[in-house]
């Protein structure tokens, strides 16, 4: 019997640019919505924004970013773009909601293994996921909180590895730099459309 071959963990410059070209796409998406849809997506936005109101935005993305609910925290920041929502109540709602998710998600992941259908993908990726908490600790933190990167996936293999909890809190943090670095972006890829 041949020893199992193990993955090695993909390069930093590798998620730095893999997050890159996601959040390319992303930008992309609000010009395009801005340009074929505006007017159902401010409808919707207004909506979004009035009836959640924030404590209901920071629900979502509480389990967006916990669960991978199938509404990301950019929708949210989309939303609070296209109603003209004063900014920094929701960026501060959606970042803190997002650190909390982040966090309580480094908790759960470990829950998660023992879900038949879950526990089987993790261990597939096991080896890999391993390679890469090993090999870059905070910065897969990192690259995950700054890019579009599933969030909370990242955080949940966080707490399944048993990455030290210190540095992924600290790598947490940089979700508010996301946000506010997406938000802007929004805001030129909606403006300028």
């Amino acid at each position: 019997m041949e020893p199992e071959e193990v993955e090695q963990a993909p390069s930093l410059q590798t998620l730095v640019i893999q997050g890159a070209g996601t959040a390319l796409v992303v930008v992309l998406s609000v010009v395009l919505i801005a340009v074929l849809a505006r007017e159902p997506a401010v409808q919707a936005s207004d909506w979004i924004v009035e009836q959640l109101g924030l404590w209901g935005i920071a629900i979502m993305v509480l389990l967006a970013d916990t669960f991978t609910f199938p509404v990301p925290p950019d929708a949210y920041l989309l939303a609070a773009v296209a109603s003209h929502a004063d900014e920094l109540p929701i960026l501060a709602v959606i970042s803190v909601s997002s650190i909390l998710a982040g966090n309580l998600a480094y908790f759960v992941g470990p829950l998660l293994q023992n879900v038949p259908i879950l526990g089987k993908r993790i261990e597939r990726f096991r080896g890999r996921g391993e390679q890469l908490f090993k090999k870059w600790g905070l910065w897969t933190v990192v690259v995950a909180a700054l890019t579009p990167i599933p969030f909370s996936i990242v955080c949940w293999f966080a707490g399944i590895y048993k990455m030290p909890y210190r540095p992924f809190f600290i790598g947490t943090l940089t979700r508010f730099l996301r946000f506010a670095l997406f938000y802007y972006l929004f805001v030129f890829g909606w403006t300028s459309a």
